[in-house]
């Protein structure tokens, strides 16, 4: 008897794990919808937003820029918070594809837009591999903690001296360090992931896998539209 409940226990634990990661799968899917919406929005809207962009110089993206961190501030405060935390993912991840337009258009212009799609492609890649990797071992990829901890300050601190100071080569490295500490960050939040016993907030772990994404992603074209550069 004592068997038969605990392999009901174990089978139960299973499928509610399952139903977590599926669940924030979803939930990250719904991100990159939302945020593909915001890209369309940001190619359609050219007309209004340039002129802003030209008139106020580097505090026109300074405000998306403030925009995007008190998005980001507010979805993770309310994570937990049901239907609150669908209008705060929605509203960060609806306001990253905008900026995520805008950095595109400005790397098609100048390296043309193939970069665009193979920086996106390479961002795919990232992900599927690192996911799948995390899947296969089943390892705890927490021993990654402080490096990402340390690589993610270097790309926030080094990456807002780089845009004062315009400093492209400086940028280009600050990309560089960005892909690494964020796939690293993406392989831990997996395992996470994978590994946890708190179901409760599958917005919270699509919100960080979100985040890893979309600086890959930037960081890729500023990569690679530097080098075209």
């Amino acid at each position: 008897m004592d068997l038969q409940q605990s392999w009901q226990g174990a089978s139960e634990g299973t499928r509610s794990r399952v139903d977590f990661v599926r669940s924030v799968y979803l939930w990250l899917m719904g991100g990159f919808a939302v945020a593909a919406l915001g890209a369309a929005i940001a190619f359609l809207s050219v007309p209004f937003w340039v002129p802003l962009a030209r008139g106020g110089g580097r505090g026109f993206m300074l405000v998306l820029f403030l925009a995007q961190m008190g998005a980001i501030f507010f979805a993770s405060a309310v994570s937990r918070r049901k239907p609150l935390n669908i209008l705060a993912y929605s509203l960060f991840t609806l306001i990253s594809g905008f900026v995520a337009g805008i950095v595109g258009l400005a790397v098609a212009a100048n390296a043309g837009i193939a970069v665009v799609f193979v920086a996106f492609g390479l961002t795919g890649v990232v992900f599927l591999t690192l996911t799948i990797t995390a899947f296969v071992t089943k390892k705890d990829f927490s021993f990654l903690r402080n490096f990402v901890i340390v690589g993610i300050a270097v790309m926030f601190f080094g990456g807002l001296a780089a845009w004062i100071f315009n400093l492209q080569g400086f940028s280009m490295i600050i990309s560089g360090v960005a892909v690494i500490a964020c796939s690293a960050k993406l392989l831990w939040d997996t395992s996470t992931m994978l590994r946890t016993n708190d179901f409760g907030d599958p917005a919270g772990f699509a919100l960080s896998l979100f985040v890893s994404l979309y600086n890959i992603f930037i960081s890729l074209m500023n990569l690679l539209g530097g080098r075209r550069r």
